[in-house]
């Protein structure tokens, strides 16, 4: 992996519904940070990335620090803070959000603006968020049901 920062989209579900540029970052990474552990399609993460052949891959979560924090404000810009700072390493750092990392994302919005202000880059690697399946499950068509608000100028 290059140097900087990937944040990859789990998607809303189980491993079925990761993207293929998510699953490539994700058994390709020596290292993968993950802002929680619980979500549907970490067991089969951590199962495939473990039965790969060569070095371990190591697979870290924020879990404790949740289990730790007075409020969630604290905790999102504690993660944010040290997901920059891997960043800086050499080999970067790979971090993976449940659904799309741009949907609803709070560490994500941090970690993009503290990385911008130390200039180090962000790749985001799409992924399934919560709101495809939710159109699909009432029926609706995102393009009839769903209205973006216009840029301010």
């Amino acid at each position: 992996m290059p140097s900087g920062i990937i944040i990859v989209g789990l998607g809303p579900g189980g491993a079925d519904l990761w993207t293929e540029a998510a699953r490539r970052a994700l058994l390709s990474a020596d290292e993968v940070w993950l802002r929680t552990a619980r979500h549907p399609g970490v067991e089969t993460l951590i199962q495939a990335r473990t039965a790969q052949s060569g070095a371990p891959k190591a697979t870290h979560s924020f879990d404790t620090w949740y289990d730790e924090a007075a409020d969630f404000d604290s905790l999102y810009d504690r993660i944010a803070a040290h997901v920059v700072e891997l960043g800086a390493r050499e080999a970067g750092v790979v971090y993976a959000v449940p659904g799309h990392p741009t949907v609803g994302e709070a560490t994500v919005r941090r970690i993009r603006s503290l990385a911008a202000e130390a200039g180090r880059p962000v790749t985001i690697i799409p992924g399934l968020s919560f709101i495809e399946p939710t159109l699909a499950a009432l029926g609706l068509d995102a393009w009839t049901a769903c209205r973006l608000p216009t840029p301010p100028n």
